[in-house]
């Protein structure tokens, strides 16, 4: 409650005493001033202070903030006090004796939300005198009035919820986004260093294999040779069929031109693709092969972490 001092005699007064005070004790013109914020008030202007700081406001400190869920009660009271001020200085259809009693009410702090109670309140404020039509009236426009502005709260604290839920989930989605890229980079990137291993191996097993070779007395060369026949024959043979002879340097070329940047991985797959296209009796094993083989030889192109591209002339 809200608790004031007299400017002249000093004496700390409530503010349902104040009126009384100015009536008997000090009828002098005075002003009252607040025991917690220290504003003065002259006249009635103490009527409409209903509300003060705390004491922890006030010696918190500048950086002092309140938590939201304190003083869950006061605020209550607090908006319940509001709506009697509004419904004094909003409402229109106010009949004079209903104006009187809300004007007598607004001057206490402890004013009841329930209905039951606010009666009994009325009763011993006025000594059992009030005219209970008068008070139900009140009462049912206080309660309507009450009843609006939960309502204008509710609605905003839904859109707020609503606009929370929207951030967030945009934000989830954003983050799903970037874990996949983050994913796929990993996976691209595990990709060329297994694909670097199995050259590697495949180097090494070649080496180990011709080494085996050499020392059963057949010269390595020859079959490089063999393997040379082998494709030239496979490719007159096809030529002999009908089918047209395979550009693997003007294919490679022509993906890399069109793509700008292409992986590895998807060039090695579109150019198998067209050669098993022209050539049906080849095999995917043997036509990447050619694959490794004929992208060593192509000098138009750069290849830099698993992506080629065109090189800069």
């Amino acid at each position: 409650m809200v608790v004031f001092t007299c400017n002249n005699c000093g004496d700390s007064l409530q503010k349902p005493k104040v009126a009384k005070h100015y009536q008997f004790a000090c009828r002098n013109p005075v002003f009252v001033t607040c025991v917690d914020c220290f504003k003065d008030f002259r006249g009635d202007e103490y009527v409409a202070h209903t509300k003060c700081i705390t004491e922890n406001q006030r010696y918190g400190g500048k950086d002092y903030v309140q938590k939201p869920s304190a003083n869950k009660g006061e605020l209550k009271q607090q908006a319940w006090l509001n709506v009697v001020q509004n419904v004094l200085a909003n409402s229109t259809n106010l009949t004079v004796p209903e104006r009187n009693l809300l004007n007598s009410i607004s001057r206490h702090e402890n004013i009841p939300r329930k209905k039951a109670k606010f009666f009994n309140f009325i009763k011993s404020m006025s000594g059992n005198k009030a005219n209970m039509t008068i008070v139900d009236s009140v009462w049912e426009k206080m309660e309507k009035a009450f009843k609006e502005v939960t309502a204008g709260n509710n609605a905003n604290t839904e859109n707020n919820e609503k606009q929370n839920v929207s951030t967030e989930e945009n934000q989830n989605n954003s983050n799903i986004i970037r874990e996949n890229d983050t994913v796929d980079d990993k996976n691209d990137t595990n990709e060329g260093e297994n694909k670097d291993s199995c050259k590697k191996k495949k180097k090494s097993k070649k080496r180990q294999h011709e080494d085996d070779k050499n020392e059963n007395g057949e010269p390595a060369a020859k079959k490089q040779n063999d393997t040379n026949v082998t494709d030239a024959v496979e490719e007159e043979t096809n030529a002999e069929n009908g089918v047209s002879k395979f550009s693997w340097k003007n294919t490679i070329l022509e993906i890399v031109t069109t793509k700008g940047e292409v992986s590895l991985k998807k060039l090695r797959k579109k150019v198998v693709a067209q050669y098993l296209a022209s050539f049906p009796n080849g095999t995917t094993e043997k036509a990447t092969s050619k694959f490794e083989k004929k992208l060593g030889k192509v000098s138009d192109i750069v290849i830099n972490e698993d992506k080629v591209t065109l090189a800069s002339s």
